[in-house]
């Protein structure tokens, strides 16, 4: 890959995959590029304001997946940070200013076993 870039810098995602034989979506391991805090964090929200709490979580660069849900919480959010201080940080500042969140629950990932983005879709027979 770095040789492709290094002829041509402005190959795009698509032409990189189609050279070297691989998909275009990739996933990480967050432990393997230097982020050791990735977590998982269940928000309550002000229904009224839900819509606008999602656009804003939306916007930040930690923020990698912002989602509605049932159950006990109203949206579920995936944050990665590279240390614990950067967490907090995200949490104690950036959090906090989003008027609407009325509790906040954070899980720590401490091992990743199965990350997948290579969705199929799927015919009206199931297959």
């Amino acid at each position: 890959m770095v040789e492709l870039l290094q002829r041509d810098g402005r190959l795009s995602v698509a032409e990189l995959a189609r050279e070297l034989r691989v998909t275009e979506v990739a996933t990480v391991d967050p432990f393997d590029v230097g982020y050791e805090t990735p977590v998982i964090i269940g928000l309550k929200v002000q229904r009224s304001m839900l819509d606008a709490v999602a656009d804003q979580l939306s916007r930040l660069p930690q923020v990698r997946y912002v989602g509605a849900s049932t159950g006990r919480v109203d949206l579920i959010v995936e944050v990665v940070t590279r240390t614990n201080q950067d967490l907090a940080e995200f949490l104690l500042t950036d959090l906090a200013r989003i008027e609407g969140i009325t509790d906040s629950e954070t899980n720590l990932i401490v091992r990743i076993y199965k990350q997948s983005w290579d969705w199929a879709i799927r015919g009206d027979d199931g297959r």
